[in-house]
């Protein structure tokens, strides 16, 4: 609770200090100075990126702020109890099972083992999928980069436009107070627009992206034992040990640890040795 109302409390603050400033201009040039930067940095990355990648990229946001993620240990349990099914009552009962599973990743896994498809074909599918994923965040991660960029840029564009309606109405005082406003405002918004808001966005978005990344990198793991009839209790008990302290929820980890944290495994099987042939 205390993690969202400081720095809830902090942008109010800011806004009220920053409120200040902006009140010694007209509210013309506010809008004037708010429309050359936002105008000029979302046409630039309209023009960069394709469209889809704006409302993918709302919805990740939305669910980042929203506190919106998948229970780590929900979700070990499940694969324990796919894990049961699979070796107490067969791929038939698997089948059935995989329909009800919400996770559209884990029931595409639990489809292929009903369907018998050998563990080659489901690692490389499963990878290719987890590769798609962290493409999908690295596009969106360079947009809200690209946003952070344009700001600035566009600040001191509409700094330049300030200093050219100076120098072209030097005889007015009236027309020189207004060109050297405009042009400290958009400095001024273009800075506060990539520091305040989009980049603490991309930071959030960056820890989404990791915890969806742990998410998916279990739900493999999980699949793979599964696809080999591992016991379920072994499953859970080394899926949790991978998690180690990598996120430190509530719901996650119980009590902190002051072990390392432990990584994944990699995907790849080892290639088997071979067995020297009798002579």
């Amino acid at each position: 609770m205390l993690q969202k109302i400081l720095p809830a409390a902090g942008i109010i603050v800011f806004i009220l200090l920053s409120g200040t400033v902006s009140e010694l201009s007209s509210i013309a040039l506010n809008i004037k100075s708010n429309l050359i930067i936002l105008t000029g940095a979302f046409v630039c990355s309209l023009v960069s990126y394709p469209f889809r990648l704006f409302s993918d990229l709302f919805v990740n946001v939305r669910k980042a702020f929203s506190g919106e993620k998948t229970d780590l240990n929900a979700l070990i349990k499940q694969i324990e109890v796919l894990a049961s099914i699979r070796r107490r009552d067969g791929k038939l009962v698997l089948d059935q099972k995989s329909k009800n599973i919400d996770n559209p990743f884990l029931k595409m896994g639990m489809e292929m083992i009903a369907d018998g498809f050998d563990r080659y074909t489901i690692i490389k599918t499963l990878e290719r999928r987890y590769d798609n994923f962290l493409q999908a965040r690295r596009s969106q991660a360079d947009l809200i980069n690209t946003f952070i960029k344009l700001m600035p840029v566009f600040g001191f564009v509409g700094t330049i436009i300030g200093l050219i309606n100076v120098l072209s109405h030097m005889g007015s005082a009236e027309l020189i107070g207004k060109g050297v406003a405009t042009a400290l405002l958009t400095t001024f918004y273009g800075l506060l627009y990539a520091n305040i808001i989009f980049l603490p966005i991309a930071k959030k978005l960056a820890e989404k992206t990791k915890h969806d990344a742990m998410e998916l990198s279990l739900i493999i793991e999980g699949i793979l034992d599964i696809a080999e009839k591992t016991n379920a209790k072994a499953i859970g008990y080394r899926l949790r040990y991978c998690i180690g302290d990598y996120f430190q929820d509530d719901w996650t980890v119980g009590r902190k640890s002051q072990a390392r944290p432990m990584r994944l495994p990699r995907l790849h099987p080892h290639p088997k040795k071979q067995e020297p042939m009798a002579g």
